[in-house]
């Protein structure tokens, strides 16, 4: 069986993700957001989410960018179109349930 150069790269950078180390609760999303001034009506420039991160994106080139679920969803095929490798942590989200909740 033939392996294709794309198959070998995504192995390859995969394989990266063994040298990332896992997210914590630090980890911020590198999304960036438009935020409107309460009652101005005009734009602030564009700030970071600030969301705690859950989902890695690794480039080839070795960069990586994280984002919170809702970005890393919403950018995850724009992420993997422009080469990326997505590591998704967001599982743990649904793992934490407030005391009393229903799993």
């Amino acid at each position: 069986m033939t392996v294709s150069a794309t198959e070998q790269q995504t192995a390859t950078i995969s394989s990266a993700f063994d040298d990332i180390p896992a997210l914590t609760a630090a980890d911020r999303c590198d999304a960036t957001t438009v935020t409107i001034r309460e009652g101005s009506g005009s734009a602030n420039p564009r700030v970071a989410c600030g969301a705690q991160a859950y989902i890695t994106a690794l480039f080839p080139s070795g960069r990586t960018l994280l984002f919170c679920g809702h970005h890393g969803h919403e950018l995850e095929c724009s992420l993997v179109e422009q080469g990326a490798v997505i590591r998704d942590d967001s599982t743990v989200l649904q793992q934490s349930t407030k005391p009393g909740a229903s799993a």
